[in-house]
């Protein structure tokens, strides 16, 4: 068990950009990818994924502060504080079983595959915290290891049979991939109802708002590129900067709009090689019988989509508005600001990248997600004394925006607390 905590700390050292071409070189090497192609594929998606990072990275340091001022604007005073993924995320790492969590889930997905109920290949380690998150809950709330084991376990079997539901929403763009990020695929069904429902509603069944409808009707004015330096001015204005910082921050989120779309592709150049041989491969294994295999990643790639950003980065001052007037409410949302484009993610995926669908379902979701991370602030503060986590001067409880995300971890700790 050591072995197997000094191999999760070496990869959770390492990162998601550097472990997942690793990963992606092992896979191939199994597939049979000739060498000199899984070489230039496995650094192609290395060099995806570092881009698309800093790309988040770059959205991140602009609608950070306007996130904050925004904050500070509305003179929100709730007092549950929103610490953000990247903390929740390690006190899930954190939990003492996470190594047979870690273990566990590998086994089952291979397993899964093997017996025909699921065909998503998880290679997205990194994000396996999703699994122990559920575990973590469980395991806090009834100290009982076997029942946060079964939690994880269902979890993941849970994400495994969604990111297959899932993915022939997206192989038109992104084939032979799917997308077990339990940060968002929990929402893929209730985003796919909606749009469903959109469709029976007269004259909004017609308005056609994807960012490649826009651009051909307006021209430039419907480029994401310029969608994105009109949001980002008007955030900045509404954040109270400087007339400089306005400037700044609407030419970078542009900036955002238009690299995002290419480090995706990068990412994607890399990852179709090994998507194809991976075919090839399985169609050849007997005990596969000539199943077709998905390669799962992390969906925040969903992030390359243009109507991802707007209706991420649009649901930012909303999601303030929400959170100030909404009743029962006590989470100020404040680090997971910067990662909305992740959470809301499958709103206008589902709805063909329809941008008002999009925003009308991400504000049903948005409520819900603040209700839910309100709920679960007290697991939250138990999972933070656990791991060691110091609270801030002033602080006395901590959630999540992604709280209210991982529905079906929400729903195992309410049902294992009955025992």
């Amino acid at each position: 068990m050591q072995a197997i905590q000094s191999a999760i700390t070496f990869m959770q050292n390492l990162g998601a950009a550097c472990m997942m071409p690793i990963f992606v070189f092992i896979i191939g090497l199994i597939v049979r990818v000739p060498f000199k192609q899984l070489l230039k594929a496995s650094i192609t998606v290395g060099c995806g994924f570092i881009g698309t990072f800093m790309v988040m990275n770059l959205l991140s340091t602009y609608i950070g502060p306007i996130s904050n001022a925004l904050v500070e604007n509305f003179g929100l005073t709730l007092d549950v504080i929103d610490v953000g993924w990247p903390v929740t995320g390690s006190f899930a790492w954190a939990v003492p079983i996470s190594p047979l969590i870690f273990v566990s889930v590998f086994a089952l997905n291979l397993v899964l595959i093997v017996v025909g109920f699921t065909r998503t290949l998880d290679v997205d380690i990194w994000n396996y915290w999703g699994f122990m998150l559920a575990g973590a809950m469980v395991y806090y709330s009834t100290n009982n290891v076997v029942f946060g084991l079964i939690a994880a376990l269902i979890t993941a079997a849970v994400t495994f049979w969604l990111a297959d539901y899932a993915a022939p929403i997206t192989q038109d763009i992104y084939p032979g991939i799917s997308f077990p990020h339990t940060c968002a695929i929990f929402w893929m069904p209730y985003a796919k109802f909606m749009n469903s429902i959109y469709e029976k509603i007269p004259g909004f069944n017609k308005l056609d708002a994807d960012p490649e409808h826009m651009k051909e009707k307006i021209g430039f004015f419907g480029d994401p590129m310029f969608i994105g330096l009109i949001v980002g001015v008007v955030l900045a204005i509404l954040a109270g900067q400087t007339p400089t910082e306005v400037i700044v921050s609407g030419l970078n989120i542009s900036a955002v709009m238009l690299l995002l779309p290419k480090m995706v592709s990068l990412l994607m150049e890399g990852l179709s090689t090994i998507a194809e041989y991976t075919q090839k491969w399985a169609q050849n294994m007997k005990f596969l019988k000539g199943k077709e295999l998905y390669i799962g990643i992390d969906g925040g790639i969903l992030m390359g989509r243009p109507s991802v950003i707007v209706v991420g980065v649009i649901m930012i001052p909303i999601m303030l508005v929400i959170a100030a007037i909404l009743p029962g409410n006590r989470v100020l949302p404040i680090a997971d600001l910067a990662v909305l484009t992740s959470w809301f993610c499958w709103c206008p995926v589902a709805a063909k990248d329809n941008i008002f669908r999009g925003i009308v379902s991400a504000i049903i979701q948005g409520v819900i997600i603040l209700l839910i991370a309100t709920a679960m602030t007290n697991i939250h503060d138990i999972m933070a004394i656990q791991s060691g986590y110091v609270y801030a001067e002033g602080v006395a409880h901590t959630s999540a925006l992604v709280m209210g995300q991982e529905l079906v971890p929400d729903a195992l700790y309410f049902l294992f607390n009955l025992f």
